[in-house]
């Protein structure tokens, strides 16, 4: 009786981690969002910007989010299947990242506060630099494997 138990345990577990992993970096993201949104800017091109492109990377994102859920929980590949769907939700969320950290970066450079204020907004920008990094490679190689899938049949 532990075999099943475990994988069980293990079928369970495993989406609600990725669940969890998801629903912190999009607080992440609205975190930062709101700490920049706060700050004064002269320039409101890229708040813009920002305002405009990252809810739709972030809607993105849920998107995927919503087809491999409903893909795992029939057992079935739907539309989009899986693999596309990760594709969604790693360029979701690193584009998100992306125009944050470039939306923190004109922020920190403009910023006329003193050094500690300064040295906050380069860490979330450096932050949300890092972060985009494993999501890129991530989407990259389920992109590749997507593409290769529907190329081979």
């Amino acid at each position: 009786m532990p075999v099943p138990l475990a994988a069980t345990l293990v079928d369970v577990m495993t989406p609600l981690f990725f669940y969890v992993v998801i629903v912190a970096y999009l607080a992440y993201l609205l975190n930062s969002a709101w700490q920049f949104s706060r700050r004064p800017e002269q320039s409101r091109t890229m708040r813009g910007v920002t305002f405009a492109l990252v809810p739709l990377a972030i809607l993105l994102a849920l998107v995927g989010v919503v087809a491999a859920s409903v893909n795992a929980f029939t057992n079935q590949q739907g539309t989009p299947s899986t693999p596309w769907a990760i594709v969604m939700i790693a360029f979701g969320l690193g584009a998100a990242s992306v125009l944050l950290a470039a939306e923190g970066l004109i922020l920190r450079r403009r910023l006329r506060g003193g050094p500690g204020d300064r040295r906050a907004i380069g860490f979330r920008s450096l932050s949300l630099i890092a972060t985009t990094v494993p999501l890129v490679l991530l989407g990259g190689l389920f992109l590749a494997f997507a593409t290769c899938h529907l190329a081979c049949g």
